[in-house]
This record gives C-alpha cells, structure tokens and sequence, in this order.
C-alpha cells in the first residue's frame, strides 16, 4: 500500500512538473492612462515572463528609448467585430497573455515558430483561467488569422547555380488577417463548431484551420521552407 501511495505521489509530481505553466513579473504600463488614450500604445515598466508546459520561457522587454516595438503593447489584438465575444483589447483577464504574445509576434522577435509563439498564447489563457471555449476560440484566431512567418533556408549545395547558390535566406512573413472579411466568417463558423464539441484539442483546432485555408503557404506547413530557386513562385511575392 504505502509503495502504491509513494508511486501515486511520484506520478502526481512527474505531472505536475511536465504540465505547469507559469507567470511572473508585474504588470506595469507606461504613462499612466496610455490604455484610455487614442491611440492606445503603452509602454511597458517591467518585464513579464511566462513558462510554458513544455519548458520553454517566454520574456518581454522594458521599454528604451530607440527599440522598435519591443518593450510596447497596444493590448491583445482584438478586431472590432470581436470585441463584443472576446473583450476590449486592454481586457486585464488575459492582458499578460496578450503582452508576452504581443512581443514574440514583432517582427524582430520572432525567434521560435509561429506555431510555438501562438501556442503559447493559448497556454497563457489558460494559465490566467480564462474559459476553455474561448481561450480556443482566440487560438483558432491567431492560429489561423494571426501572423505568420517561416524561415527559408538554403539548401544543399550542389555546384553552380544550384539552389544553395541561388536562393535567398531569412524569415519571410505576412502580418494579421483578423481584420479581414473572412476571418469573421470562418471564425464565427468555428465558434459554432467548438460550442458543438468543447473537447475540441489543439491539434483539431489546427485541422479545422487548415481546411479553412487549404494550399496556404504557413498554414499547415513547417516552419522552414526550401524554395526552388529565385524565381520560386513562393518567394517572388514575399521578398
């Protein structure tokens, strides 16, 4: 019995340790009223950080003067039309969510995948107990509406004017769609689906937003990319 109870115990903690995820740091925005004012840019104080269940660490920066956007936040990025389900972009249920989301999709920020960094802003709801339906329902948004960017990469070299010779390198991107027609459509039609099945994982939320954009070019794809050459219809249009 007590061998039982002592692997029960260890269980519980191998558990524990795996699935935790974790916030700390003060929330602190600058001026004081920035989120009141027009144009409804803050500056941040201090640093947030946030663990995700699989370990990774997620970290904001303070603002200084001559960054770009690191260290600033206009609240979570919340269309108009979504405003009335999910709350006002300032909303301090899931604003730390937002931040620490808000800094890994600037553009010189965007050290892991999108996939990783969206992902994580699901776990951020979460870990600040927002409600399960909607926390997805912000996910399948950033998810499949969000930015997007994978890394293109040379490859093999192969003699001259081969595609290690020839194709360009670095991240390519595109910027959010939430404010697009269609994101309303399709997330309002993912909205009704979810409230059909709540158990819906993350990996059929990411199904769902594949079959929405079928043959896109980050949706459903790897976070790197290997074109064919620098006439590669992929690239032509994204460099």
């Amino acid at each position: 019995m007590r061998r039982a109870m002592a692997f029960l115990v260890l269980l519980m903690s191998a558990s524990n340790t795996l699935f935790a995820s974790q916030f700390t740091g003060e929330l602190k925005l600058l001026p004081e009223g920035c989120q009141f004012t027009k144009e409804r840019k803050c500056q941040l104080g201090s640093m947030l950080t946030f663990k995700s269940p699989n370990g990774l660490v997620w970290q904001t920066d303070i603002w200084k003067a001559g960054n770009h956007e690191s260290g600033t936040t206009d609240g979570a990025s919340i269309p108009k039309w979504a405003q009335p389900i999910i709350g006002d972009a300032y909303d301090a249920s899931f604003l730390k969510a937002a931040i620490v989301h808000d800094h890994y999709c600037y553009e010189e920020n965007r050290v892991r995948s999108w996939v990783e960094t969206h992902r994580m802003f699901y776990y951020a709801l979460i870990d600040l107990g927002i409600d399960k339906v909607k926390a997805k329902t912000m996910y399948f948004a950033v998810f499949t509406f969000g930015p997007h960017w994978r890394d293109v990469v040379e490859g093999e070299k192969c003699g001259e004017n081969c595609i290690k010779t020839l194709a360009p390198s670095g991240l390519v991107s595109e910027e959010s769609q939430l404010n697009w027609d269609n994101s309303i459509t399709t997330t309002q039609n993912f909205k009704a689906a979810l409230e059909a099945d709540p158990s819906m994982s993350l990996n059929e939320i990411e199904a769902y937003a594949e079959s929405a954009k079928p043959n896109d070019f980050y949706v459903g794809q790897g976070s790197t990319y290997v074109p064919e050459g620098v006439n590669d219809p992929n690239l032509l249009q994204k460099y």
